[in-house]
């Protein structure tokens, strides 16, 4: 008996994502070393590739930097350039179908384009925090008052998610 399983690729906007769960504010490296704890966890109990990238743009290297810490691939752009725009770049030249996390609509928008899978960073939260065991008060959850759930309005069948909607959750119940 055969056990087929196709790895999933996430790739993650790093302080978009830890601005949505602790802030950025503080000592910037130990947080960065939490997030990247509860992101291994997550990947031993999953078994998908995570790539995080994280701005070197006001205070990085004049080269782009590559390390692979805890099993995950940890990307830092060079000085004066955006995790975004790395992110787009693997999203665009990269033969690999990547599940992006980002709340960022352009860099989102952008992975769409090329057929990727964008995950907002307020939904992927719940999957880092139910895989780890990183203590309950430690990132904000829906308890906080900087809390609040966006609400759109829709057009078209009020029954039937679109077809982004669709792809977008069956990504989701994967991670």
């Amino acid at each position: 008996m055969y056990i087929f399983c196709l790895m999933v690729h996430v790739l993650i906007d790093g302080y978009n994502l830890m601005a949505k769960m602790d802030g950025l504010s503080g000592n910037l490296e130990a947080q960065r070393e939490r997030f990247l704890q509860a992101l291994s966890q997550y990947r031993t109990q999953k078994y998908h590739e995570v790539i995080v990238v994280f701005d070197g743009e006001k205070g990085g290297w004049g080269t782009e930097s590559h390390e692979r810490t805890m099993g995950i691939i940890i990307v830092f752009s060079r000085l004066g350039e955006k995790a975004d725009d790395i992110i787009k770049r693997m999203v665009k030249d990269d033969d690999v179908e990547y599940t992006v996390i980002t709340s960022d609509k352009e860099v989102a928008s952008f992975a769409e384009t090329f057929g990727h899978t964008a995950i907002p960073s307020e939904d992927f939260i719940p999957k880092l925090r139910i895989r780890s065991n990183v203590a309950p008060g430690e990132w904000k959850d829906e308890d906080d008052d900087d809390y609040r759930p966006v609400t759109v309005k829709k057009k078209g069948n009020p029954n039937k998610l679109s077809k982004a909607a669709r792809k977008r959750k069956q990504k989701l119940e994967r991670l």
